[in-house]
C-alpha cells in the first residue's frame, strides 16, 4: 500500500470493484455447499488472520497511539452490524437471488450511506443524491420484479424475499460505516478494518456456538472439497477486495473511489453470465444501467 505511482487509487479501486465481483461468484457457489452463518464465520476467520498478518507487515501497532477505548467499541460495533450480522443476510439474500441480480440489490448500498450521513452525520443531500436513489428503486424493482405467474410462484416469492434480505443487508452495511467513520478519518485503516472484522469475527463465533450452527460451523474447518470454492472466496472477496478498497480509499478522493467500486455491478452481472450461466436478460441489463448509473449521479451529486 505504500507503492505509489500515477492514478494508483483509481487502479486500486477499480481492482476492488473486480475482485469483489470474482468474490461474489465464489461466494455464490460456496453458498450451494455451506449455510450462511457458518460461511460468514469461515471468510471472517481467513480474512481477519489476512489482515492481522498484513498489520505485522506493515508495522502497525495492536493498539496506535491516540487510540481510545470508545474508539475501540465503536468500531467493533460496527464490525457486528456490518459484517457479522450484514454479511449473513448478505449471502442469504445471494443464495435466493443469485450473483446477478444480488449486484442490482447490492446498488443501495452507496445510497444508504449518503442518506445515513446525511441523518447521522448531518452531511448535506442534493437533488441529484435523490434522483439517484429513485433510479437505484427503480432498478430494483425491474430486476427482481417478474410480471409473469403460475409455476414459478415460490420462485418469485424467494426472489422477493431475497431482495428484502439484500436491501436490509445493505442499510446495516452503511449503518456500520457511517456510525464507524469518526473514528475511521483519524486512524489508521489497516487497524480499523481489521477491529471491525475482530468485532464482527466475534459476534459470529458466539452464534456458531449455538446448537444450530456448531457442527456445520466446524464442519467449514475441516479441509474438504468445499475449500476450493470457500477459501477462494474468503480471500479474493474479504481480504484482497477489502484491502484493495483501503487502498483506494487512502489514494484517491472518496467520490472518485467510491464512483469506481460500484462498477462491481457491471463485473457481478457479466461474470454471473459467462461463468454462471445466469441468464443476461433486457430486464437485468436495463437493471444494471439504472443501478449504475443511480449510484454514479447520486455519489457525484455529493461530491458537488
Amino acid at each position: 500500500m505504500n507503492i505509489n505511482f500515477s492514478h494508483a487509487g483509481e487502479f486500486y479501486s477499480t481492482l476492488c470493484a473486480l475482485l469483489w465481483a470474482i468474490g461474489v461468484l465464489l461466494f455464490k457457489k460456496s453458498g450451494e455447499r455451506v449455510a450462511p452463518v457458518p460461511l460468514n464465520m469461515f471468510k471472517d476467520t481467513v480474512a481477519l488472520l489476512l489482515f492481522a498478518i498484513s498489520m505485522l507487515v506493515a508495522g502497525v501497532p495492536l493498539y496506535p497511539a491516540g487510540t481510545t477505548s470508545s474508539d475501540v467499541i465503536v468500531l467493533a460495533i460496527s464490525g457486528v452490524l456490518g459484517i457479522g450480522i450484514a454479511d449473513s443476510l448478505f449471502f442469504a439474500s445471494l443464495n435466493r437471488l443469485g450473483a446477478g441480480r444480488s449486484a442490482i440489490v447490492d446498488c443501495l448500498y452507496s445510497p444508504f450511506i449518503i442518506l445515513g450521513s446525511f441523518l447521522y452525520l448531518h452531511e448535506p443531500i442534493g437533488p441529484a443524491v435523490l434522483l439517484g436513489m429513485l433510479l437505484m428503486i427503480a432498478a430494483i424493482l425491474t430486476g427482481v420484479w417478474n410480471p409473469e405467474r403460475g409455476e414459478n410462484e415460490r420462485a418469485r416469492r424467494s426472489i422477493h424475499l431475497g431482495a428484502l434480505l439484500g436491501m436490509f443487508s445493505m442499510a446495516l452495511m452503511a449503518v456500520g460505516i457511517v456510525m464507524a467513520k469518526p473514528v475511521l478519518d483519524r486512524s489508521d485503516p489497516l487497524w480499523a478494518t481489521t477491529v471491525r472484522l475482530a468485532g464482527g469475527w466475534i459476534f459470529l463465533f458466539l452464534q456458531c456456538s449455538r446448537k444450530r450452527y456448531r457442527a456445520q460451523a466446524l464442519a467449514c474447518f475441516r479441509p474438504s472439497r468445499d475449500w476450493s470454492y470457500t477459501v477462494s472466496s474468503a480471500v479474493v472477496g474479504s481480504y484482497l477486495a477489502m484491502f484493495f478498497w483501503v487502498a483506494g480509499m487512502k489514494y484517491t478522493y472518496t467520490t472518485l473511489a467510491s464512483v469506481l467500486n460500484q462498477l462491481s455491478t457491471i463485473f457481478v452481472v457479466m461474470l454471473s453470465a459467462v461463468f454462471l450461466r445466469e441468464p443476461l436478460t433486457w430486464r437485468r441489463l436495463l437493471a444494471m444501467v439504472l443501478g449504475f448509473g443511480g449510484a454514479v449521479i447520486a455519489i457525484v451529486g455529493l461530491g458537488n
